[in-house]
């Protein structure tokens, strides 16, 4: 059942969504800087693989957090 929502409280949900949006980016740009560190700390320590793993998977997280928010932005801004 679809919630008809006054056009105040549209405003509000938009902004929410896209105050969510600008955060989930920032942190996605944080992950990948993680995850690029944990890289070079790994490819330095090669006896401890799980470390290089760790990296690669939280830069791969981060980049997709970042692509995500940018492809609901466009959709924002194209139902705006």
């Amino acid at each position: 059942m679809k919630k008809d929502y006054s056009e105040n409280g549209k405003v509000q949900r938009k902004d929410h969504f896209m105050r969510i949006i600008r955060y989930r980016s920032i942190f996605g740009w944080i992950f990948s800087g993680v995850g690029f560190a944990l890289f070079i700390v790994g490819l330095k320590n090669l006896h401890n693989p799980l470390v290089l793993i760790n990296g690669v998977l939280f830069f791969g997280y981060g980049l997709f957090m970042v692509w995500q928010t940018k492809k609901a932005k466009e959709k924002m801004e194209a139902n705006l």
